[in-house]
């Protein structure tokens, strides 16, 4: 990490990413996420948004461009970071919903969450009653279904106590007006919420900024 100002935020300049030779998906994107603000990034299947929300995540590693993050009077960028410091950066400070949750077959899945979100049981089993699949909780992960195991991987997602939590496509998997209302108390709370969705997500509504991904670049709207 590097001194920085202190004001949280993720920052992506210039990241690109290909798969292959001649595959191109991001081509530049930019992006500046600032604390109690939250970023919604459309765009049609295939876009590239899931790409997107990995390569801020530090799933993937851009083939160019640098992903930021600011904590506290730090900055790290994930591009450039080794595997260890990456490694923390997602387990203290990145909550990330983009594919299915590890877990033990057997394990619960009210309590696989609560694990990854390093959270404490009863304020998972919280989530997922606000959310209206408390009927998941107690079902052994390994039983449920791929969407529902998506699911609970979004349960512990939101359930984290982390600055910085990215989404890919969540209104899929949960009730837009209550995701909207949680991402609101998140964001006033101050995490940097970046999430992506359809053309017509109405997550867009509640945004602070919104961009359409295209072609690999973004293009953000005036709010």
């Amino acid at each position: 990490m590097t001194p920085t100002a202190d004001v949280p935020e993720v920052v992506a300049h210039g990241v690109t990413k290909r798969f292959g030779s001649a595959h191109q998906v991001l081509g530049g994107i930019e992006l500046t996420a600032l604390a109690g603000t939250m970023t919604v990034v459309l765009g049609a299947p295939g876009a590239g948004k899931s790409t997107l929300i990995r390569c801020l995540a530090g799933v993937y590693l851009p083939d160019a461009g640098g992903v930021t993050y600011r904590v506290g009077s730090e900055a790290v960028d994930l591009a450039k970071a080794d595997a260890r410091t990456v490694a923390s950066m997602r387990a203290h400070h990145i909550a990330s919903f983009d594919e299915l949750m590890a877990a033990a077959p057997r394990l619960p899945a009210a309590e696989a969450a609560a694990r990854a979100a390093r959270s404490d049981r009863a304020a998972t089993i919280g989530t997922f009653t606000r959310f209206r699949v408390d009927d998941l909780a107690s079902v052994p992960i390994g039983r449920l279904r791929p969407a529902d195991r998506l699911t609970v991987a979004l349960m512990a997602t939101l359930s984290t106590d982390r600055p910085f939590v990215l989404l890919d496509s969540p209104e899929r998997f949960a009730d837009p007006k209550v995701l909207t209302g949680w991402l609101r108390c998140l964001t006033d709370r101050g995490v940097a919420v970046v999430a992506t969705g359809t053309p017509d997500s109405t997550l867009a509504a509640a945004a602070s900024a919104v961009g359409q991904l295209s072609e690999g670049r973004i293009e953000w709207h005036r709010r």
